[in-house]
C-alpha cells in the first residue's frame, strides 16, 4: 500500500466510529449534499461511491430509486461502520485504483472528498472508466482553494491533519483528469470550496 493509502487507512479507522461527529465528517456533508443533488438514477442501476466511508451518501443515493448500491472504501473500521448502519447495500474493503468489478459493470460511479487523498489520482479515472458501462455516469466532487489558500492547505493543514490528504487540484487539473481518460464531461459545478464534475463514458 503507497504512502498516503497507509496514513489515510490509518486515520479513518480510527474515525470511523465516530465520523459523523468529526471535522470531517461535517466538512464532507455539503460535498455530499451537492452530488445528492446532482445525481439522477434509474431502478436497476448499479451505483458504487468510491471512499464510501460510513456510506452516508450511498445510502442517500439508494432512496433515490430502486438501485443496486456498492461503497467500497481503504478503511475496514469503516466498511464495519457500512455494514452494521446499512445492511441492504453491498460494502468491501478496497483501493480506488483496483476496485472489485468486472469490465463495463456498472451504471454510476461517484467519489465525493477522496480525490486529494490518492497517491496516483490519474488512476482512480481509468479504473473508473474501466468498470463504467457505456453511457455510465462518474460524478466526482472535490476542494477547491484558489492561491496563497491552496498553498497554505498543501503545506500547512494537511500535514497537521495527517489524514493521508495530498494535494488540491485547480478547476483545469479536475477537469482534464476526466478529458485524459476519454470520459467527456456533461456538467461543471463551482461553489465556494466545492467542484463537481460529471462525466459520461463514450
Amino acid at each position: 500500500m503507497k504512502k498516503f493509502a497507509k496514513l489515510s487507512q490509518a486515520k479513518y479507522d480510527k474515525k470511523a466510529p465516530k465520523y459523523d461527529k468529526t471535522i470531517d465528517g461535517h466538512y464532507t456533508a455539503k460535498f455530499k449534499r451537492k452530488l445528492l443533488e446532482a445525481i439522477t438514477v434509474s431502478d436497476g442501476e448499479k451505483v458504487l461511491d468510491v471512499g464510501c466511508g460510513n456510506g452516508t451518501l450511498i445510502c442517500a443515493i439508494s432512496r433515490k430509486a430502486k438501485i443496486h448500491a456498492y461503497g467500497v472504501d481503504i478503511s475496514p473500521k469503516m466498511i464495519d461502520e457500512c455494514r452494521a448502519r446499512h445492511p441492504h447495500i453491498d460494502f468491501q474493503v478496497s483501493v480506488a485504483d483496483e476496485l472489485p468489478f468486472a469490465d463495463n459493470e456498472l451504471d454510476v460511479v461517484t467519489m465525493c472528498c477522496v480525490l486529494h487523498h490518492l497517491d496516483e489520482p490519474q488512476n482512480f479515472f481509468a479504473e473508473a472508466r474501466r468498470v463504467l458501462k457505456t453511457g455510465g455516469r462518474l460524478i466526482v466532487s472535490d476542494p477547491w482553494y484558489p492561491p496563497p489558500f491552496k498553498q497554505f492547505t498543501e503545506w500547512i493543514v494537511f500535514p497537521l491533519h495527517n489524514a493521508g490528504d495530498k494535494q488540491l487540484f485547480t478547476h483545469k487539473e479536475f477537469r482534464d483528469f476526466f478529458v485524459e481518460n476519454d470520459l467527456p464531461v456533461t456538467e461543471t459545478y463551482y461553489r465556494g470550496n466545492v467542484q463537481t464534475i460529471m462525466a459520461k463514458k463514450s
